[in-house]
């Protein structure tokens, strides 16, 4: 009888960890690539710098003996400063380097030596070598919606519907969210890595808070997010329809913040719909208000 208690026990720890692991997501991009001297040699042991201008946080490592370099958990956004730099060759910099979530952001350098004088330094996207002939700033169909694009769409509700119809793939029927043909039921939302799906199948936009008419988390708070289909990262799964990620923002080295409020009417909204041929006039709606204001 313990034998068999504690194997129950066992199998149901295993299914929560599995079901844990299963639901991490992806909050974080990745910056890597090559570094070759201007004769196409690799470089060993060059050291790759990456600076998250905002809060001046760096992210180091060293080139293998196949010249690459990897430089995962980066947060999403920027900009970020890229430094390679070896001995007996010039620096080699990029400034203004912004990455997507779940990007993997590629990047090859070619190092001068430092006794000869150059006026610029040029990266082009195109490459001799077997290893690049996969672009790693392509990860997949996905559509990513950062902060710069998230302060400037126009939107009426406020939420992540109407940032959704930026990707082809994506349509509404009501308050329901299609993706690539699929029901709503089989996509999923995932902030900060967590599950937000409407797991009890209440809502018909499949998003917590979709009976009440609200979004699961405000669009103030989140920094990117993206919608993607068939995504080339294995992290990214559970989904059948499309899955929709985003992360919330980070903080910076200075104080920042933002305000807003919105305001509706019946003077703003317009008349009800009329029908010319049944003698159906136009009329003013009903004296209402909605307002919405907060702050970051």
């Amino acid at each position: 009888m313990k034998k068999a208690l504690l194997k129950s026990v066992w199998m149901i720890s295993l299914g929560i960890m599995s079901f844990q692991a299963f639901s991490q997501g992806v909050t974080t991009s990745e910056i890597n690539g090559s570094v070759v001297t201007n004769d196409g040699e690799t470089l060993l042991g060059a050291t790759v710098v990456a600076v998250h201008n905002p809060t001046g946080t760096q992210n180091g490592t060293v080139t293998n003996s196949e010249g690459l370099f990897r430089l995962p958990n980066l947060n999403v956004g920027g900009p970020y400063t890229l430094t390679v730099s070896f001995i007996g060759y010039h620096t080699f910099t990029k400034k203004n380097v912004y990455i997507d979530l779940g990007q993997t952001f590629k990047i090859n350098a070619a190092l001068t030596p430092e006794n000869l004088e150059i006026q610029e330094v040029m990266v082009v996207g195109s490459s001799v070598y077997q290893r690049d002939l996969f672009d790693g700033n392509r990860t997949g169909s996905e559509t990513v919606v950062n902060k710069e694009k998230i302060e400037t769409l126009p939107t009426l509700s406020g939420d992540l519907n109407d940032y959704l119809r930026f990707t082809p793939q994506v349509g509404f029927y009501g308050d329901g969210i299609t993706i690539a043909g699929s029901n709503n039921r089989y996509n999923s939302l995932m902030i900060d890595g967590t599950v937000n799906n409407d797991v009890f199948g209440l809502a018909s936009n499949g998003m917590n808070g979709g009976q009440a008419g609200v979004s699961p988390i405000s669009v103030e708070a989140i920094d990117q997010f993206q919608v993607v289909i068939a995504p080339y990262d294995v992290r990214q799964s559970g989904f059948t329809g499309g899955g929709i990620n985003a992360v919330t923002k980070r903080g910076t080295n200075t104080i920042d913040g933002s305000v807003y409020y919105k305001f509706r009417n019946e003077s703003l909204a317009g008349k009800t719909p009329g029908d010319i041929e049944a003698g159906k006039e136009r009329e003013k709606l009903p004296e209402f208000s909605a307002k919405q204001y907060g702050f970051t």
